[in-house]
């Protein structure tokens, strides 16, 4: 059941009025997928734990604000948001998935019995046209999520304007590591869920060579300075 706490807490800002975004009407099926051990072992070598990894390190890298984009249902970084001690919004462009962002969020302080925490926004936009003042965030994290776009140098400038100065970016993304995670992108790409598939090597050129990157089965991890909004080239 959900608590009347969850009303008034966390309420969902948006300018996009009643948009539909390709999720909401799968939000219930992604959200298993995301979550699923098996799943994530087969199609992409890796686990949820690892997710939950690198968004740690993310929100502990800084005590100022952070923003997630793409946080969809909050699968892995609910309970860290739960806990966490710094003014954090997340946005996606889809209500039913931040719906239950903030519904996981609420059990996990409701579990641990965190009374005083810091504030939470959930906000539905455009991670390409977000609606805050430029350089508010010390911390923006990106789970998850550079395997759906093609332009990435727009997507990092984007991000980037959003990072205060001395700030990083981490940003994650399926790349072709394995014959089998090839072959579900190539498949996922052809639906038109996903942009082409890119290695390893062509993700790092594409995002500006970071300062930190690897991968854990076909997921890409990488981390980026504030910098100076430097266009990064894109290769294949």
């Amino acid at each position: 059941m959900i608590s009347a706490t969850f009303f008034s807490m966390w309420r969902i800002d948006s300018d996009l009025g009643d948009a539909d975004a390709p999720y909401d009407r799968a939000a219930a099926v992604y959200d298993r997928l995301v979550r699923s051990r098996a799943y994530n072992r087969l199609a992409w070598s890796t686990s949820p734990d690892d997710y939950a990894e690198f968004a740690a390190a993310a929100i502990a890298s800084s005590d100022g604000p952070l923003l997630e984009v793409a946080a969809g249902s909050a699968a892995a970084t609910a309970e860290l948001h739960g806990r966490a001690r710094r003014p954090t919004t997340l946005v996606d462009l889809s209500r039913a998935m931040l719906e239950r962002a903030g519904r996981r969020i609420q059990a996990t302080r409701d579990d641990h019995q965190i009374v005083t925490a810091a504030p939470i926004r959930l906000v539905q936009a455009d991670l390409l046209d977000l609606p805050f003042p430029a350089h508010g965030f010390t911390t923006v994290l990106g789970l998850g999520f550079t395997h759906l776009f093609d332009d990435l140098p727009a997507v990092v400038g984007a991000l980037r304007r959003q990072l205060a100065p001395g700030g990083e970016l981490y940003l994650a993304g399926l790349v072709t590591q394995t014959l089998r995670g090839n072959g579900y992108l190539r498949l996922l790409h052809r639906a038109g869920q996903v942009a082409r598939a890119m290695t390893a090597e062509s993700l790092r050129g594409a995002l500006g060579q970071p300062i930190r990157f690897g991968t854990i089965g076909c997921m890409a991890y990488a981390t980026l300075p504030a910098g100076d909004d430097r266009s990064p080239t894109h290769t294949r």
